[in-house]
């Protein structure tokens, strides 16, 4: 018997190996933007403190302290941006469902204006009054956040990606493009972009590990496994649309918090989270 291995066995344990690598690398990337994220805050703090102290001790009316006031107003904002990096590097840490998806996409738009550069513009339309879905919060954050950054960079000379919400209802199951749903009420969250779409041959490969066009250095060809992993572990499915120089849109169809616990009286958001989690 040859007990050689295979030309399949060699790659599959490469890109096992390539997978724990990442993962590792990923991890690490986490732990500095957490660690980074915490003393800025700190630091922060200190600065709104002696620039408060500073300001009181001027008479009211005065021009430097109107000054000083714009800048505690952009420290403050300083904060809450550091509050959300924060929370997004700690997205496999987060255990609590379910989560808010208007919250998600409002929170992205103040994190994606130094990410995604000044040729870029951000468009959001939220439904109202959507009812929570069962899914990690901090997963939901950081798929949607790869879908904004690959929609930035199919935009080479700039556009506009536009983040929507809505409530969806589906008489009876249904397969979509990636995965199925069942009859019942889900939120739609989409991420839709100007850029220069995808070809008919790319998109039967989209959601594979380690696919991706980019050049080397340039990609992982990790962010839509992990957002079809973080879908698909949440009883959810994704529907997309694409042409060449069309343009782009992911939906990511979740269910409501509701329709799991009909199926599952013992949902449990820690289960959920393990499931998602891409590695």
């Amino acid at each position: 018997m040859n007990s050689n291995p295979n030309a399949d066995d060699v790659n599959q344990a490469a890109n096992e190996s390539l997978g724990y690598a990442t993962n590792q690398r990923m991890e690490a990337i986490n732990r500095l933007a957490a660690g980074v994220s915490h003393e800025f805050n700190n630091v922060l703090q200190i600065v709104c403190g002696y620039v408060t102290f500073a300001r009181d001790s001027l008479p009211e009316g005065s021009a430097t302290r109107d000054d000083l006031t714009n800048a505690l107003n952009a420290a403050d904002r300083a904060a809450t941006l550091a509050s959300r990096l924060l929370q997004l590097a700690r997205a496999d840490e987060d255990h609590d469902g379910p989560a808010d998806a208007n919250d998600a996409v409002e929170s992205l738009r103040l994190l994606l204006g130094p990410i995604l550069g000044e040729e870029v513009r951000v468009e959001v339309d939220c439904a109202d009054d959507l009812p929570m879905v069962a899914a990690a919060d901090g997963l939901l954050r950081q798929a949607l956040l790869n879908l904004c950054v690959n929609a930035r960079d199919a935009m080479s000379e700039g556009g506009v990606i536009r983040l929507r919400t809505r409530l969806l209802e589906f008489a009876e199951p249904l397969e979509l493009d990636l995965g199925k749903v069942e009859a019942g009420q889900y939120v739609a969250v989409s991420v839709e972009d100007d850029g220069e779409g995808i070809d008919p041959e790319t998109q039967q490969r989209l959601f594979e590990p380690f696919f991706t066009t980019k050049a080397v250095g340039k990609g992982t060809g990790l962010g839509l496994s992990m957002v079809a992993s973080f879908v698909s572990g949440s009883s959810g499915a994704i529907r997309f649309t694409s042409a060449v120089d069309e343009g782009a849109r992911f939906e990511l169809i979740l269910p409501v918090m509701s329709l799991l616990a009909e199926d599952d009286d013992d949902f449990d958001p820690d289960e959920l989270l393990a499931v998602a989690a891409p590695f």
